[in-house]
């Protein structure tokens, strides 16, 4: 009901194109994951060698989705939840059912072009890489609280914000 109300549709016109909640539940689910993929693989800069550097414009790609989407990312959580995936080797598995290798994109991005020699320690990459991908999820995460009722954010402080973050980083990891 909630949904036909806030669609401004029938409960008939719905069910005309999904025939059950179930099968409504699964289109969106393909819809988020799909839409996030798309955004990512287009807007990264593969040539990009800096692995922080990738993060960042990950990062801002996000905040971009999530202007246009707002509530996209807390449903991605909420299917996690509700498909029980406690890690993410089933996060993967439970992409790969809905037709999206997101594995392969997850070592393409963190592998293609990457240049491993810039850091201090190689012996900690994996370490290194979740401390910066946590840390900037987090920033991700405070971003979207921030957000008003228009879904505005000042992209050129986050940006910014980023940019000094990410050196802050740099100096911590790199040699």
């Amino acid at each position: 009901n909630n949904i036909v109300k806030n669609a401004g549709i029938s409960k008939g016109l719905l069910f005309h194109y999904f025939t059950s909640k179930k099968e409504l539940f699964e289109a969106l689910i393909r819809f988020v994951i799909h839409t996030l993929r798309d955004a990512i693989v287009e807007k990264i800069n593969w040539e990009e060698t800096d692995l922080f550097e990738r993060l960042k414009q990950a990062t801002i790609v996000k905040l971009e989705v999530s202007r246009v989407y707002p509530h996209m990312f807390d449903f991605m959580k909420n299917i996690a939840a509700y498909k029980k995936a406690g890690s993410i080797e089933s996060l993967f598995e439970m992409y790969k059912g809905y037709g999206l290798d997101l594995e392969q994109i997850y070592k393409d991005f963190y592998t293609r072009n990457v240049d491993y020699s810039k850091f201090r320690d190689p012996s900690i990459i994996a370490e290194t890489t979740n401390i910066v991908r946590w840390s900037l999820e987090k920033y991700t995460e405070e971003q979207l609280l921030t957000l008003g009722e228009d879904n505005r954010l000042d992209y050129s402080k986050a940006a910014a914000d980023l940019s000094h973050y990410v050196d802050i980083l740099k100096d911590a990891f790199y040699s």
